[in-house]
């Protein structure tokens, strides 16, 4: 056994915190600037930048008063430690609660995005609500856990005070998170499944989703820990282990959350090929009808245009949502799907690019009403086709 888990710990909650943070800031320039489809689920996940920082002085300020060194340790040097932690473990208490409750929101809010039934919607928000309950019961849980409080941290000056079993604190909210965590895991899988798509880009699509399942494991690892803990093995000690596990735990989150929205890079700088080949070229495009008269006689023009850029439906200029997941906004492609199929029969869809999630090219057809002409009137490339 290692003397002291302090520099490992240093370091877990360092690197991590580093990544975190990392991925937050990137999915705030890819969704802000890039594809300019910012949401309440990436405001969530800003906020996260700043309540993270809030956990990373909390676990610092354990190491600081002698998590991870050994117990002896501790009583021998500063015995006025221990009185420290005891403050700071019910502070972290609440506090990781409140960052694991921003972190699944921000999670069921980006879900929203591709909620293209009422079913599925409904158990988002069912989701949302069980997340704010088990939240809710946790934190009462906590504040009442010794009545008065004050026994909790000094129980020799309340000596008939009963307070809550601690292993009833430590696994109830474990489970009440494992089973959320479970949920947002299980949710997106069938909605992406039937993303007219190929196979191998549904099981891309659901396992960039599904990151959160690492979560769970880690959430599994801790409470292996939180055993120890309980049973005030080497308090200290498995103080600076919880540390390392929380620290991963919480920062995989974050990192899971943010993926969809990282996936924005890799579609835009490193899937993307130079040169498309011609199969790339004929897959890249999707012919749309466009709602209206549908018959082309002799006193309309038809002019098609490849709309890579922008969509004009004669009310508002619109991204397309190819456009949207060329980019590698999947959330805001699959919900403009979802939304503007008004007629799935008229539409047919080729999708492309091996490495993105769904590349495509889009020609609108646009019917231009003329004066009726007669025929010896017609100019000679009436009947031409320019593509734009």
């Amino acid at each position: 056994m290692l003397e002291s888990l302090q520099p490992i710990s240093y370091a877990v909650v360092s690197v991590f915190f580093f990544l975190s943070t990392s991925t937050i800031l990137l999915r705030v320039y890819a969704r802000g600037y890039l594809v300019r489809s910012f949401g309440l689920d990436d405001w969530c996940m800003f906020s996260i930048l700043f309540f993270n920082a809030g956990q990373q002085v909390i676990l610092y300020y354990f190491l600081h008063y002698g998590a991870g060194l050994q117990l002896d340790t501790v009583y021998t040097t500063h015995p006025e430690w221990l009185l420290n932690l005891s403050y700071a473990l019910f502070a972290e208490e609440i506090y990781y609660i409140w960052m694991h409750w921003v972190i699944k929101m921000a999670f069921l809010l980006f879900y929203l995005r591709f909620a293209t039934t009422r079913t599925f919607r409904y158990l988002v928000y069912s989701t949302m609500g069980l997340n704010t309950i088990f939240s809710t019961i946790t934190w009462t849980l906590y504040v009442l856990q010794c009545m008065p409080l004050d026994a909790l941290f000094h129980p020799a000056a309340h000596p008939t005070t009963k307070c809550v079993d601690r292993a009833v604190l430590a696994f109830v909210p474990t489970g009440f998170s494992a089973f959320v965590d479970i949920a947002i895991l299980i949710l997106p899988i069938r909605p992406l499944w039937h993303i007219q798509v190929s196979l191998r880009k549904r099981l891309t699509l659901i396992s960039i989703v599904s990151l959160g399942s690492l979560v769970v494991l880690v959430s599994m690892l801790r409470i292996i820990v939180l055993n120890l803990f309980e049973k005030n093995i080497d308090l200290t000690y498995t103080l600076g282990k919880l540390i390392i596990v929380s620290s991963i735990e919480i920062d995989l989150a974050i990192i899971a959350a943010n993926a969809p929205s990282l996936k924005i890079y890799w579609s835009k700088y490193i899937s993307r090929p130079s040169t498309p080949t011609r199969k790339d070229q004929y897959e890249s495009i999707t012919l749309s009808t466009l709602q209206g008269q549908k018959v082309l006689s002799q006193s309309s023009s038809c002019h098609i245009s490849s709309s890579n850029k922008t969509v004009r439906d004669g009310r508002r200029d619109m991204m397309s949502p190819e456009r949207m997941a060329e980019e590698g906004d999947m959330g805001m492609a699959i919900t403009r799907i979802g939304n503007e199929d008004l007629n799935r029969e008229s539409q047919e869809a080729l999708w492309t690019s091996e490495d993105g999630i769904i590349v495509t090219s889009s020609v609108g057809v646009v019917v231009h009403a003329k004066p009726e002409q007669h025929d010896d009137q017609l100019e000679a490339n009436y009947y031409v086709f320019d593509k734009a």
